[in-house]
């Protein structure tokens, strides 16, 4: 009996040392000291360094997942994590990692279904509904939008869901909504900038312009001097009939941005609302010019070749002399010159438009046919 009891202790001591062998050890200050100086490439090195290859234990292919993670080894990452995810499915804290490696990776689709599964497994998932919405890039997107809404009724003061979703509301003109969603989120958070910018368009279709410009004033004492900042202070002075306010703020805009046809024409109108008309001149004549296609003189000689091609030539003739009042194009003035010659027999007419056509072609380089002209114009005087 007692060489029997020998026996199994000797057995069980050979069991114990043989599964201590087997068994890594790793040294936990040493992980924690990679991790603490952001070495985790190096962690990741040490980590495989212990574990076997093909390892399933869990604590083991967390530790690698993140490891690999955290110093950018996507591919490595996601090996450990899928094994994770096969393992237990419905592991919350994979599925985020395995959306946000996609994520990075660029396979945005890829990372949606990994959120999908988040919310199918718990429904009240505030991070998913926000990450999907991020994922879904059209803002008018029906998905996006019911994302958003859930996000926003999970947690009503995350400032980027309120941005967001406010966004949509002002650009389909949804005020009453907008300034619904925007109040509990303002009032959780005062200073936020984004929030802010937001107010101040609430505040511009609401007609209430002193708040509009309390709230542009307050955005630039916290240091935002945006061209959506002052355009929009400038636009609250103008309908508030104060000019002299709006012009300061529409020209600080104007020193440092390009040009366009809409602070062109603010500009103009507040030197108007001075009924400083001489400055005002100008401004208007550019918002005129930016206003207009550069191309648009083309596009009427496309028309009245068109209207040509079918026998409208009086159409034809129309649309060419309205190219000419954007532009003095040569084609035109010929082409007009040729209808009147050709089509509608009217000598004079064409004469006219063939004298006009002739101080357009440059005689150095075309000298032959300024000598056609001529001939053409001599001819139709006979």
């Amino acid at each position: 009996m007692k060489k029997l009891f020998l026996l199994l202790f000797f057995i069980a001591s050979c069991y114990q040392i043989s599964n201590a062998q087997n068994t890594a050890v790793i040294d936990n200050e040493k992980v924690l000291e990679y991790y603490q100086s952001q070495r985790y490439t190096e962690a990741a090195q040490y980590l495989q360094s212990i574990y076997k290859d093909g390892t399933e234990d869990p604590k083991a292919l967390t530790q690698l997942a993140y490891a690999n993670l955290m110093g950018g080894k996507y591919t490595d990452a996601e090996k450990y994590y899928l094994k994770l995810y096969t393992q237990n499915p419905t592991n919350l804290s994979v599925l985020f990692s395995l959306a946000d490696i996609n994520t990075r990776r660029g396979n945005e689709l890829k990372a949606k279904s990994y959120y999908q599964e988040v919310i199918k497994i718990d429904s009240a998932n505030f991070s998913a509904y926000k990450k999907l919405a991020y994922l879904t890039k059209d803002d008018i997107n029906n998905k996006k939008f019911s994302y958003l809404l859930t996000a926003n009724r999970l947690n009503p003061v995350d400032a980027d869901v309120v941005f967001d979703l406010c966004e949509i509301y002002f650009k389909t003109k949804s005020i009453h909504k907008l300034k619904q969603t925007l109040e509990p989120a303002l009032k959780a958070d005062s200073a936020n900038l984004r929030l802010l910018k937001m107010k101040i368009p609430l505040n511009i279709a609401e007609k209430d312009y002193p708040e509009a410009i309390k709230t542009g004033e307050q955005l630039l004492s916290y240091g935002d001097s945006s061209t959506f900042v002052l355009n929009n202070l400038g636009k609250s002075h103008f309908l508030s009939l104060d000019y002299q306010n709006a012009l300061k703020y529409f020209l600080l805009i104007s020193d440092k941005s390009a040009d366009n046809e809409t602070l062109l024409y603010n500009i103009g109108m507040s030197y108007r609302g001075i009924k400083d008309y001489k400055n005002a001149i100008p401004y208007l004549q550019n918002a005129i010019k930016e206003g207009i296609s550069p191309k648009i003189a083309t596009y009427y000689g496309l028309l009245g070749d068109s209207f040509e091609m079918v026998n409208k030539n009086d159409d034809a003739n129309n649309a060419y002399k309205k190219g000419l009042q954007f532009e003095n194009n040569g084609s035109l003035l010929y082409n007009i010159a040729l209808v009147y010659e050709t089509k509608l027999n009217d000598k004079k007419s064409a004469v006219n438009y063939y004298e006009q056509y002739l101080k357009t072609i440059d005689e150095k380089q075309q000298p032959k046919l300024i000598i056609f002209i001529k001939r053409k114009i001599d001819e139709l005087k006979k």
